[in-house]
This record gives C-alpha cells, sequence and structure tokens, in this order.
C-alpha cells in the first residue's frame, strides 16, 4: 500500500469509530433488552463480529484502502429519494434485530434450542466473507448511491460482480440474517427479512439508475443476468 497522508488515516480512524459504535450500540440494545449478561453464546457471536470488523480492516487497508476512506462518508452529494428512504429503513430494521433478540432472549418466547448456533455462524462466514469480497473487488462502494464522476465511476465486473451485480448487499442479507440466530432468536428473524426487503427495495431503484446513468452497466446486465439471487432475481 502506497504511503498515504493526514487526511486519509484520519477518514480510516473515521471509519473505524462508525463501524466499532455500531457493534457497541447493538451489543448495548441486546443486552439491554434481555435484562441479563450471562449469555455465553451472544458473547462469542458479538466477538465474531468484532474480529471479523479487524480483519476487514486490514484487508481492506492493505487490498482496497480507497474503499475505506470511500465509506467514512456516509452520505455524498445528493440523495434519491428512495435512497434517503432505504436509509431510514436500514438503520430502524438493522437496530431492530437486535432490540428483538434482547426481548425474546429475556422472555425465553422462541427458545429455538442449541442447533441455530452453528447454523448462525456458518451464515455469518458465508455473508461477511461475500460482502467484504465484495467491498475488495469495487473501490466505488460508497455509502450512497451516486454516480461518481470525480473518482472516474466504472462499472465493476469482476470477482463476486460476475456472479450477480449486487453481491455487496446479497451477503449483507445474509449476515444479518445470522444474527438472530447468533443470537438465539427466532423471532429475531421478522426485522430481519424487513431488512433484506429493504435491501432487494434498494437494488431495484440502483440497478434502474446505473442503467441509466453508468457507461456500460446496461451490456455488463446482460452478460450477468441476476441482481440479488443466481438463477432467480
Amino acid at each position: 500500500m502506497e504511503k498515504k497522508g493526514a487526511s486519509f488515516w484520519k477518514a480510516v480512524a473515521k471509519r473505524g469509530a462508525q463501524v466499532l459504535f455500531s457493534l457497541v450500540l447493538m451489543m448495548a440494545l441486546f443486552f439491554f433488552f434481555a435484562g441479563r449478561l450471562d449469555l455465553p453464546l451472544a458473547w462469542l457471536y458479538f466477538g465474531l463480529y468484532f474480529v471479523s470488523l479487524a480483519i476487514n480492516m486490514m484487508v481492506f487497508l492493505k487490498y482496497n484502502p480507497e474503499v475505506v476512506e470511500a465509506r467514512s462518508e456516509i452520505i455524498k452529494g445528493e440523495m434519491k429519494w428512495w435512497d434517503k428512504l432505504y436509509v431510514v429503513l436500514y438503520m430502524l430494521f438493522m437496530f431492530a434485530i437486535p432490540v428483538v433478540c434482547g426481548i425474546d432472549a429475556h422472555s425465553q418466547a422462541s427458545a429455538p434450542g442449541t442447533w441455530y448456533y452453528p447454523a448462525g455462524v456458518l451464515l455469518f462466514v458465508a455473508g461477511w466473507s461475500f460482502t467484504s469480497w465484495a467491498l475488495v473487488e469495487n473501490k466505488f462502494f460508497e455509502g450512497s448511491v451516486r454516480i461518481q464522476k470525480e473518482r472516474g465511476h466504472t462499472v465493476v465486473s469482476t470477482g463476486p460482480y460476475a456472479i450477480i451485480r449486487h453481491p455487496g448487499y446479497a451477503g449483507m442479507i445474509v449476515f444479518y440474517a445470522s444474527m438472530p440466530l447468533g443470537l438465539g432468536s427466532l423471532y429475531g428473524l421478522v426485522p430481519a427479512l424487513l431488512l433484506a426487503g429493504a435491501f432487494v427495495f434498494r437494488t431495484h431503484f440502483e440497478d434502474e439508475m446505473l442503467q441509466k446513468e453508468l457507461k456500460g452497466y446496461k451490456e455488463y446486465a446482460k452478460k450477468t443476468r441476476y441482481r440479488l439471487i443466481p438463477f432467480v432475481w
């Protein structure tokens, strides 16, 4: 990695603080609503989350430092109406997952048993890895959707983008589905499903925008036919 200036490292620190704050808030919400701390599998799940964040940061700094800097600014430029709505839905459903899981852990309403945890870990690894691969491959993967003319925005068709057109979102859907299982709550799958719907909503409008505004995207879409799920959509 080439030598970077102070502004770059400031952006890295900012991005690190953002993702760490998000994790800490999720933990706080879960344990607050659970009303207890003696939940070792939940601690293991959040520990896996923390370790994965640290590994990701090192991988991105080595292979795609631009994406770290780009994602330090959550919103850039004028946002489309549908992207504004998506951000609201994303924040609402993302933090609803640990809340619902915490309430469930307190009341033990769903009590799925120990089988759920390995499934949650497997989904975590699969979803996290696929999203991370997309972030390594795509330096234009910002927090908000726009055509990044100042950065020479071009179509990315390699890596996971040769499989589906929006692999980052597909991976995040799987990752967030892992959280209820990792925290021991079947009811938590309800907000996770709603969050998946928010990703589908954004994918629909983002793909339409890219086909209209990004040079070469229509041709790419003809080669890579599916947006989120191979052979389905």
